[in-house]
């Protein structure tokens, strides 16, 4: 439980990912209940770990450099231990766009998506390709739009969708443009 100083004690995102890369945090573990009886009481109940939404709407896991920096945001909260490369996974895995360091203190840190996508060892264009085609499928249906990945670049393609509609829809994915490093090629009708 004591703290990993290299962590709390990071300057720069540099150094904070050089530090999660060597060493570990704590996750948070939280009782979640499922069902309550008549009473109030919790009749089924299931662990969850914890992520925060920011007001805009992103998601972040929170990790925590030690027993201490826990404690300090939730008392009852169960700690599991963690390298930084798992923490970044699991944020992944779970949708988070970053993992929130210490949110309690004693130095709050964010690491953001890219970050966490370089930390978990993840191919970063097939991942974005992955979170595109998800996003795309959900607003137009699936099939309607091949998403693929070539020279760090998306190629978006579409023979039922034009290219100005594509393009708008493409706009509304500010999380999916960040993480592009070349751009996005359309490919449409119209």
């Amino acid at each position: 439980g004591s703290a990993d100083l290299a962590i709390r004690s990071a300057q720069s995102a540099e150094q904070l990912l050089e530090a999660l890369r060597a060493g570990r945090v704590l996750v948070a573990i939280v009782a979640t209940a499922d069902e309550r009886g008549d009473d109030g009481s919790d009749k089924s109940s299931h662990m969850s770990v914890v992520s925060m939404v920011s007001a805009d709407g992103r998601r972040g896991l929170l990790a925590f450099t030690g027993l201490d920096a826990l404690q300090a945001w939730d008392p009852s909260a169960r700690p599991v231990p963690v390298s930084g490369t798992d923490a970044a996974r699991a944020a992944l895995d779970d949708g988070c766009e970053a993992m929130v360091i210490d949110v309690a203190g004693p130095r709050n840190q964010v690491v953001i998506e890219a970050d966490l996508i370089a930390l978990a060892g993840i191919d970063r264009l097939e991942y974005v390709r992955d979170l595109a085609q998800r996003a795309l499928d959900e607003q137009f249906g699936a099939g309607a739009i091949r998403v693929g990945a070539q020279n760090d670049r998306l190629q978006v393609a579409s023979d039922r969708i034009g290219q100005s509609e594509l393009t708008q829809a493409l706009q509304r994915l500010p999380r999916v443009l960040a993480l592009v490093p070349a751009g996005i090629e359309v490919l449409a009708e119209g």
